[in-house]
């Protein structure tokens, strides 16, 4: 079987807000499932950019809108014969549940990292080289010295209140990257160019290329045309440069309205 990377690109800011909440949960339940103190320190420090992120957007507002959209959407696809009525009921019923859990959300959902003064200690050190050290912190060093299913309860504590917004953002990107097909195209040498249809709002960019291949496109977009440039990468410093021979890709264009 062929295996491929999938590069995506966001048009739209609020996609933007979601692939970055998407790319915190990922980091964060990575580093939490090694088995180790730097797997627990490093998950800490990725619940601490979450808290960040959330304070520094609305989020939910976001989320909810969209969710509104999907509904929408859907619903236009109901007499659809070429449609799987499962699959859309199936979407539908997520998107309800995520709707409801959003609308259950009171406040700042980073206002139990904030109020803790533990974790604040610990965010006031790590965007200083090696601040978070053990010697500074001792008390940090306690706590990741204790159980492990100790030190779980609390991080799930803290999680909690982040995860029907991260929830609301996995499902939203599920449903944009199931309802595009991807297409494909030859550019010409490094450079590729579409133009976009005036009445559609294409809100995620997706770039399918095999994995064995040493390239990578470099995407713009906007709403008149997608423009891509493919480069190459060489070198012991991984210098890069654009290719000279034609390429073959697959390019999905997500225009949910």
């Amino acid at each position: 079987m062929k295996e491929y990377i999938i590069y995506e690109q966001p048009a739209a800011e609020n996609i933007r807000n979601f692939l970055k909440c998407e790319y915190l949960f990922e980091k964060f339940n990575s580093a939490l499932s090694q088995q180790d103190l730097w797997g627990v320190k490093s998950s800490i420090s990725t619940l601490l950019e979450m808290s960040d992120f959330f304070s520094r957007i609305n989020l939910k507002v976001e989320l909810l809108k969209d969710l509104e959209k999907c509904i929408l959407y859907f619903n236009n696809l109901t007499n659809n014969n070429d449609v799987d009525a499962i699959v859309l009921d199936d979407f539908i019923s997520k998107i309800e549940e995520s709707i409801d859990m959003l609308n259950n959300i009171n406040g700042n959902p980073s206002k139990l990292i904030v109020d803790n003064d533990f974790l604040m200690q610990i965010n006031n050190k790590i965007h200083i080289p090696a601040g978070d050290n053990f010697f500074d912190m001792p008390s940090y060093l306690n706590f990741l010295s204790s159980s492990k299913s100790s030190i779980l309860d609390h991080i799930n504590i803290w999680y909690e209140p982040f995860n029907p917004l991260i929830l609301a953002s996995k499902l939203i990107l599920n449903i944009r990257r199931n309802t595009a097909d991807f297409v494909q195209y030859t550019s010409s040498k490094s450079y590729f160019e579409k133009k976009l249809n005036k009445n559609s709002r294409v809100d995620l960019v997706r770039i399918k290329l095999l994995k064995i291949d040493n390239l990578y496109p470099v995407i713009s977009v906007n709403r008149q045309n997608i423009n891509v440039i493919f480069k190459t990468s060489y070198g012991k410093n991984k210098l890069s440069k654009q290719i000279t021979e034609n390429n073959e890709f697959s390019l999905s264009l997500s225009t949910i309205k």
